[in-house]
């Protein structure tokens, strides 16, 4: 085992009616002016904003409100914010939504002070050492940004999606009532049920020593979103399958499931050019569509995780650790697309023109490649699991 550092602070409100504390919560915290993130318009229609904003008036906390953030979250709108940071001397940041939102504020949390570009440290010319404290309202289960010390802003002007990791930036807390969920649609769900597996997939499909703990958590959670997810997919008010998947976002992300060992989010280096370059590409479907592809190639070099998985997860036995892996496979395949996912990158409007193009962004034009214990995925690499995808 690695050594290690594992900090995770947040302090979880969890259950019904939570939001309605906001204002004690900041007020235990000494904070007296917040700026609020929030996205286009459903924290309004919803009237959560309405309720936030009382709850914050009757402990006399003033606020600025910053509006507009969109699936893949950009820099403008990071500059933005640190402009209404500067001119109000906000002291933290209240993001009410889900990962894009979350990201958004953490983005402004490291650049309230900063004198140079927005971007310097999401594409790692700096290292962040100060931040403003956040605190989150959670609206959709999916990215785990709630927990994570991960940040990741699209830039426009590159099609770029870059992301930093910092303590600095893990929230203060996190407000996670499950009924704030019922209204996410079935689609937004499904997709919001992939990335958290994903996020546990990546961390159990790296490198691991004997007997970690790490896997056993991961494992576990990755059983219970199985067992859940379609439930929740398709009974979208039921309190109970909306609480479980909320849970599973947060603990997907923070850390936990890869305490101990390295991890690579090896089909996020995937996706990320995808719905980078195709705006219209929500980031789940994106997942669906390159996990089984990404599987394929790499199973041969983690037979014994992937018949692991099968076991535990689907209760899969068979003699044969080759067909094992494969069946695991085909088990996921199916229940993504029980979900709804598209199974192909044709069906998300990518040809193979494009192909090109998606490699050298992920690869930085060739010069970069992502590692794997196995076998590290270069521009070659990466092209024949596109290529895979297309059909």
């Amino acid at each position: 085992m690695k050594n290690f550092e594992f900090c995770s602070p947040t302090k979880i409100y969890f259950g019904h009616d939570w939001e309605l504390e906001v204002g004690r919560i900041l007020k235990g915290l000494k904070i007296d002016k917040i700026l609020i993130v929030i996205g286009k318009n459903s924290v309004i229609k919803s009237g959560l904003l309405e309720r936030v904003v009382k709850a914050l008036t009757e402990e006399k906390i003033e606020y600025v409100l910053l509006k507009g953030v969109r699936a893949n979250p950009t820099f403008d709108l990071v500059e933005e914010g640190v402009k209404l940071v500067r001119e109000n001397n906000v002291q933290f940041i209240l993001p009410i939504g889900g990962g894009s939102v979350i990201d958004t504020a953490k983005c402004i949390a490291v650049n309230y002070d900063h004198d140079g570009d927005v971007r310097d440290f999401n594409y790692h010319r700096l290292t962040p050492d100060h931040a403003l404290p956040i605190g989150v309202i959670l609206t959709i289960s999916a990215a785990g940004s709630e927990l994570s010390s991960s940040c990741v802003v699209q830039d426009d002007e590159t099609n770029i999606k870059m992301g930093f990791n910092s303590d600095l930036i893990r929230p203060v807390f996190a407000i996670e009532n499950p009924d704030l969920t019922k209204s996410v649609s079935k689609e937004q769900t499904a997709y919001g049920i992939v990335d958290i597996i994903m996020h546990s997939f990546e961390r159990y499909f790296s490198y691991s020593e004997e007997y970690m703990l790490a896997d056993e958590f991961a494992l576990g959670l990755i059983k219970n979103v199985f067992d859940v997810g379609l439930l929740c997919y398709n009974n979208p008010n039921n309190y109970e399958y909306r609480a479980r998947i909320m849970l599973a976002s947060s603990y997907s992300h923070n850390g936990i499931t890869s305490i101990g060992k390295p991890h690579g989010m090896f089909v996020h280096k995937l996706e990320h050019p995808v719905s980078g370059m195709f705006e219209h590409v929500a980031h789940g479907c994106g997942l669906a569509v390159l996990w089984p592809a990404w599987a394929k190639y790499y199973y041969k070099y983690d037979i014994e995780k992937f018949c692991k998985l099968g076991e535990r997860v689907f209760n899969l036995h068979m003699e044969d650790k080759n067909e094992m892996a494969l069946a695991t496979i085909h088990k996921i395949e199916e229940y993504f697309k029980a979900l709804g996912m598209p199974s192909t990158l044709a069906e998300l409007g990518i040809k193979e023109d494009d192909i090109d193009a998606l490699v050298d962004n992920m690869t930085d034009g060739g010069t970069k490649v992502v590692p794997h214990h196995g076998k590290d995925m270069d521009a070659e690499v990466a092209r024949i699991i596109y290529n895979s995808c297309m059909r």
